[in-house]
């Protein structure tokens, strides 16, 4: 699956007419190898309130816009799913327990957030984010059912997102779209070395 993904930080948050569907505090911690193989490659390695790891692998986009996810529970604890996403990008990571898995890497970063999420149709969802220390946002992608698309069809997803925040007024002239994702925004306030190292920085 691939994500076409738009992200705007927000002055407030929106009226919204979509129904919402979940609210949930979420506890995102990433993770990368000592020498920060993943982000110097746009990889993210994610494991959310300890019940979903995430592989957010890189489609050679520099716009940040695509990527493919894939995803695994975090109970049983599956190692052997893990180092093979990690051998596929040429990566030795040991990880045979989860104490195991914290001893092989170091955390990236941490971000807590409160999350509204809204669905909008069966392809589109919208979520509302307030985020420790690095404010409000709001975050619309679209799922496409294929794993690449290309160049024209990643426009017209766009097109589409944009077209939904314009007609539902989800945006104010204050709000600006943000290039780069929550990580990166955290590591441009508490670890700008490490930013410097990362693929996608913003413009």
């Amino acid at each position: 699956m691939i994500e076409v993904e738009l992200k705007y930080k927000l002055k407030s948050f929106p009226k919204v007419e979509f129904p919402c569907v979940e609210e949930r505090v979420e506890k995102d911690i990433y993770y990368d190898t000592a020498n920060y193989d993943l982000l110097r490659s746009g990889n993210f390695l994610r494991i959310r309130n300890q019940e979903k790891i995430d592989f957010k692998l890189s489609t050679n986009d520099l716009t940040h816009l695509y990527c493919r996810e894939t995803r695994f529970s975090f109970s049983p604890f599956p190692s052997e799913n893990i180092e093979k996403v990690f051998q596929n990008l040429n990566l030795e990571v040991s990880c045979n327990s989860y104490e195991e898995f914290q001893e092989s890497l170091i955390v990236l970063a941490p971000i807590l957030k409160k999350r509204r999420t809204y669905k909008i149709d069966d392809a589109i969802t919208m979520v509302l984010d307030e985020i420790d220390n690095l404010g409000y946002f709001l975050e619309i992608e679209y799922d496409v059912e294929q794993d690449s698309i290309t160049e024209e069809e990643g426009k017209k997803y766009e097109d589409i997102l944009i077209s939904v925040l314009k007609e539902n007024h989800l945006l104010q002239e204050e709000d600006k779209k943000v290039s780069i994702g929550y990580v990166e925004l955290y590591l441009k306030e508490h670890n700008i070395e490490a930013y410097h190292l990362g693929l996608y920085q913003e413009n």
